[in-house]
């Protein structure tokens, strides 16, 4: 997806956004669910956004660093601890990425997971976010990138 049709979508939300909370039949609220999980796809994979139970923190899990370049990859080994959700709904996170296999591993990967929290009066719940995937070998630099989603509380 290129930078201006991103761009695009992203101006397109928040119009959306804007216009629902200005018409007054809507209410949206900044904020997680309490305790809940968000699922969503990045790159073909399942993200999910878990909430803790007082609502303070979340933890993100990905079983892949997303590459953005031709080729495959190896088991992963990932580990992300939960990250603070702000008073206005935001979250920002980065879970590290290294090799699976034998008792070496070293990252090669690190995912930054930001965005918002929404609460919609008549839909699901949501977050919206971005993924930003940057990969440490020499030459993987190509593989660097960044991806849109959105995860619907299940």
């Amino acid at each position: 997806m290129t930078w201006k049709l991103r761009g695009a979508l992203a101006l397109a939300a928040v119009l959306t956004i804007a216009a629902v909370t200005t018409a007054g039949a809507t209410s949206v609220k900044l904020k997680p669910v309490n305790g809940a999980t968000y699922a969503g796809v990045v790159h073909s994979e399942t993200i999910t956004v878990k909430v803790a139970a007082n609502g303070k923190t979340a933890t993100v899990k990905l079983p892949a660093a997303p590459g953005f370049c031709q080729g495959g990859s190896g088991p992963e080994k990932q580990s992300s601890k939960a990250a603070a959700i702000s008073k206005s709904g935001s979250l920002t996170t980065k879970i590290s990425y290294s090799s699976a296999i034998g008792s070496d591993h070293k990252p090669f990967a690190t995912v930054t997971v930001q965005g918002h929290f929404y609460i919609f009066s008549g839909s699901a719940p949501v977050f919206d976010g971005t993924v930003k995937s940057s990969f440490v070998a020499a030459g993987s630099k190509t593989c660097d990138g960044q991806e849109s989603f959105e995860a619907i509380k299940r």
